[in-house]
C-alpha cells in the first residue's frame, strides 16, 4: 500500500492581480510524506511565504491543487477549509503574534478554544505535555 503525502501541491500557480498581474509561483509540485522534514529556502521575494500560505490553507492557488492527507483544498468551502486549518495545521510564524495577556499555555490552547468553544481537560493535558517537550 502506497504512503499518502501529508501535504501535496500539484501544478500550483499563484498570481496576484493589481495594476499588473504578478505571477509569484509557477507550476510548483511538492509532496511531503510522513516523517519528512522539508525546508523552503530562497531569496527574499521568491515566493516562500506564498507557498507556505498555500500549503497551510491560508490562501488558495490561482491554478493547480493543494491537498492535505488526500483532501484537495479546492473541494472545501471557506468554512470547511477554516475548520481543517484549525484542527490539522499548525504554524509558527516568524513574528509569533502571541497575545501578551495570555500565558504560554493559553496561547497554545487558543486554536482549540476557538474551534471547540472551550478546551477540555484532555486538551490541556496534551498541550501541557507538548509544551514540556519544547521547554
Amino acid at each position: 500500500m502506497a504512503v499518502e503525502p501529508v501535504v501535496e501541491a500539484r501544478g500550483v500557480h499563484k498570481t496576484y492581480f493589481g495594476a499588473e498581474p504578478v505571477e509569484v509561483l509557477h507550476d510548483i509540485n511538492l509532496a511531503v510524506y510522513p516523517g519528512q522534514f522539508v525546508a523552503i529556502v530562497g531569496q527574499s521575494g521568491s515566493g516562500k511565504s506564498t507557498l507556505l500560505n498555500l500549503l497551510g490553507a491560508l490562501d488558495r492557488p490561482t491554478e493547480g491543487s493543494v491537498a492535505l492527507a488526500g483532501t484537495p483544498y479546492q473541494t472545501l468551502d471557506d468554512d470547511r477549509l477554516a475548520n481543517l486549518r484549525n484542527r490539522q495545521i499548525g504554524f509558527i510564524f516568524q513574528y509569533h503574534y502571541l497575545l501578551d495577556e495570555f500565558t504560554c499555555l493559553e496561547n497554545a490552547l487558543l486554536p482549540i478554544t476557538i474551534g471547540q468553544g472551550a478546551a477540555r481537560a484532555e486538551d490541556v493535558a496534551r498541550v501541557t505535555e507538548l509544551l514540556g517537550r519544547v521547554g
